[in-house]
């Protein structure tokens, strides 16, 4: 999600009234069921940020007892292949090499190397040829103004290393790595370009969507997402797709063995999401609510 200094306020708006809102939610959790539609044991559906600060990472008995219940993880992508990362890792690079040059100014593409210098030791040198979705991401985690981010994405496949689980993805390297290939080169290279202009708009963005997260309030976080005019112009492409192609390998995995299903809480609410998709597909779809 991208957020500009001018919207910046809309969105604490938003948070703030969402947190009024989180005990009416019929959607207040993190942690869904999914049984029924001749499933022998539930599986169950995570709702996941791929970035937060480890002093706000929230873990209970409930998520914890949850994936105990299962026998396999299923991730948007698959961490534990060490081919799935490599190949990864190398569709981050832009195939014509560096490239900012062609989209930005020199005063900005200066600035953008030196936030880069300075946050990560390392300029536009050695990470100008990443493609911008990879140094979107890079800017993002110095965003978060904290000593250290970690990932549920990170945790659930520990766990699961640990425990011999089955890991599976719904997605592919290859997939993840050309999705904004059909964006425009001079629109993703802006995005990048807000993340490094303002630095304090982001920080102030990581919290509050921190903070809407840690509510578990699902609606209020898609809507939070999607009311950004510039992801509603690519909601299709970023969310709504995807969502659609995922009810395949989920319902294949799910009635092979019970699945932790971990993804981006973004895909979870909405129309098109995958509470409502699931229950299209004849199963049960239940929250289970964190203990006060």
């Amino acid at each position: 999600m991208k957020m500009t200094g001018k919207t910046l306020k809309t969105f604490v708006n938003t948070c703030a009234t969402a947190a009024l809102l989180v005990a009416g939610s019929a959607q207040a959790s993190l942690l869904w069921k999914v049984s029924g539609n001749d499933l022998e044991q539930p599986s169950y559906l995570f709702g996941t940020v791929h970035m937060i600060c480890q002093s706000d990472f929230y873990m209970d008995e409930r998520i914890e007892q949850a994936f105990a219940n299962t026998q396999s993880l299923m991730l948007e992508l698959d961490m534990s292949s060490e081919s799935e990362m490599m190949r990864l890792q190398q569709l981050m690079v832009n195939p014509s090499g560096p490239y900012l040059d062609e989209y930005l100014d020199d005063d900005q593409y200066a600035q953008v190397d030196a936030f880069f210098q300075q946050h990560v030791g390392a300029g536009l040198q050695f990470l100008g040829a990443l493609k911008p979705f990879a140094l979107q991401a890079t800017a993002m985690a110095v965003t978060a103004s904290c000593d250290e981010v970690v990932s549920y994405e990170g945790y659930f496949l520990e766990q699961a290393m640990t425990g011999d689980y089955t890991v599976t993805a719904v997605e592919s390297a290859e997939f993840q790595a050309t999705l904004f290939d059909d964006i425009p080169m001079q629109q993703q290279v802006n995005w990048l370009w807000e993340i490094v202009d303002d630095v304090e708009a982001g920080q102030a963005l990581f919290q509050e969507l921190t903070s809407v997260y840690l509510s578990e309030d699902m609606d209020a976080l898609f809507e939070v997402i999607v009311s950004e005019p510039e992801f509603q112009e690519y909601q299709g492409l970023i969310l709504d797709d995807r969502n659609l192609a995922w009810v395949e390998p989920i319902r294949a995995q799910i009635h092979q063995q019970p699945t932790f299903i971990a993804v981006g809480s973004g895909h979870i609410a909405g129309e098109l999401g995958m509470l409502e998709l699931l229950r299209a597909e004849g199963y049960t779809v239940e929250p289970i609510a964190r203990a006060d």
